[in-house]
């Protein structure tokens, strides 16, 4: 028998359950209350991941860049004293985008069996000891042995900067699935940076200490950039299998024909207008201070523009129409930089330098839209979400990159020997505008498929969500 002073089961049940639970609210409450003047909490690691990303992969390009450019002031009359010709040391300049042109997709296909950050940091130290040991070559003696010499150490750069590249867009792409578009700009501008600033450092440390000092100090920045990306870059992990990897697929595809065509252009025209836009502009007479300053336009343009496209891009631009509005702005510039022989007026030195401001729009929207598009082109076809295909695609990306620095001055030369520079630049602007036809055809037949470009940029980042589930770990290289 229960005795009246007994307490049911069930309602004792209840009253345990409501104590711990004012005990669990009263210790979350506890835990709510925070000093007045308690810091606020250190942003989640991830994003110091992240940072650490942009950081390293931004100076390791940037100087990178610069050991490619920084012997445009003097390196020509050095190798003249040493017996070379024009022609010689004209291909030790571009001996260097050949070999970018035949590593590029092997290091592509190397990105599932060995890590981007392995690459990029290999690629930097082969890059930092290029650097220095062209310095050397100072004390080399005159003639065949000095061009061989100056061949080797560009081809071993050469390997060292097609390697940083191909990576460095595999990991960005690895790393950054939300923000793809404005991360690569990044990289673009620290890169472009590094070309604009290259001369100059190279012109300043050549007259302040000789052939040496300029190879020597940015190899030393190169070589210290291998310890930052040791300890700050991490490692890629997740889906590294090469999966379908039908190059011929991928490649042969209006969208990526056009992206690469694109990027082709592009840098076509940045080197045909390094080898030729001098003559055009001593009819002005100018300081060589100026004639630097108009030199560096485009460029500065370019660094200044590629963020700006790329978060267009990344907060639903479609890279195709960005792409033709990039082109539409490069014709334009074309037309009046000349300007082309059917306009009924003069160059004047205002004429040149807006059409070069127009010009660097147009390259920055271009460059930014094609590497974008063509990567969700890509995972849009069906190829596996993994560091196989941002390689493959990276691998695309480098390379046309080199076909058109190899192709522009050259081009560049043989046009201003045979029909000055007004009717080059009608070459240079009937490519582009064979191009823009091209692309605008494109659009309009719809072989991108609206519905499958469009969600991706106004709903999804533009690479699928499972990207950013991947794991990141600081150990060795």
């Amino acid at each position: 028998m229960r005795l009246k002073s007994e307490i049911p089961f069930g309602q004792k049940f209840q009253r345990n359950l409501l104590t711990i639970s004012q005990k669990r609210l009263e210790t979350q409450e506890k835990l709510c209350i925070t000093e007045p003047d308690a810091p606020p909490p250190l942003p989640p690691p991830r994003d110091w991941q992240k940072f650490y990303v942009v950081v390293s992969l931004v100076y390791a390009n940037f100087w990178m860049a610069a050991s490619f450019s920084l012997q445009a002031p003097f390196f020509p009359r050095e190798a003249e004293l040493k017996g070379a010709t024009p022609t010689q040391y004209g291909f030790v300049f571009s001996v260097f985008e050949l070999v970018v042109i035949v590593m590029s997709p092997v290091y592509g296909k190397l990105i599932p069996r060995v890590t981007p950050k392995f690459l990029i940091t290999s690629g930097v130290l082969v890059g930092g000891i290029a650097c220095c040991a062209f310095g050397s070559l100072d004390y080399v003696p005159a003639g065949t042995t000095y061009i061989a010499l100056a061949f080797l150490v560009r081809i071993i750069e050469g390997f060292g900067a097609a390697s940083l590249m191909t990576a460095s867009f595999t990991i960005v792409a690895a790393t950054f699935p939300d923000t793809v578009a404005t991360s690569f700009s990044l990289m673009e501008t620290a890169f472009g940076l590094g070309l604009i600033v290259g001369p100059t450092i190279g012109g300043t440390l050549y007259q302040a200490g000789g052939f040496v000092l300029p190879f020597v100090v940015n190899g030393g920045f190169l070589l210290l950039g291998c310890f930052i990306l040791a300890f700050l870059l991490p490692q890629t992990e997740g889906e590294r299998h090469s999966g379908s990897r039908n190059f011929v697929k991928f490649l042969f595809d209006g969208g990526i024909l056009s992206f690469t065509f694109s990027i082709i252009t592009c840098l076509l025209f940045i080197g045909f207008n390094s080898a030729t836009l001098e003559p055009h502009l001593r009819q002005f007479n100018l300081t060589p201070v100026i004639l630097g300053v108009i030199f560096v336009i485009t460029g500065a343009i370019y660094a200044v523009t590629t963020p700006i496209w790329g978060k267009i891009c990344d907060i639903g631009g479609n890279p195709l129409f960005i792409n033709v509005i990039g082109s539409i702005l490069t014709c334009v510039g074309l037309l009046f930089i000349g300007p082309v022989p059917f306009l009924p007026f003069q160059a004047t030195l205002w004429t040149v330098i807006g059409s070069l401001v127009v010009i660097g729009f147009g390259l920055s929207a271009k460059l930014v839209s094609s590497f974008v598009g063509a990567l969700q082109n890509t995972i849009l076809r069906g190829f596996p979400d993994n560091l196989a295909t941002y390689g493959m695609v990276s691998a695309l990306f480098s390379t046309s990159c080199s076909i058109g620095s190899f192709i522009g001055p050259s081009l560049g030369g043989l046009l201003l020997d045979t029909t000055g520079y007004k009717m080059g630049t009608v070459v240079i602007f009937s490519f582009e505008i064979v191009f823009l036809i091209l692309l605008l055809l494109y659009v309009c037949l719809g072989s991108f498929k609206k519905k499958d470009l469009k969600e991706p940029c106004e709903r999804e980042p533009l690479l699928p969500r499972s990207v950013a589930r991947r794991s990141y770990s600081y150990s060795s290289v």
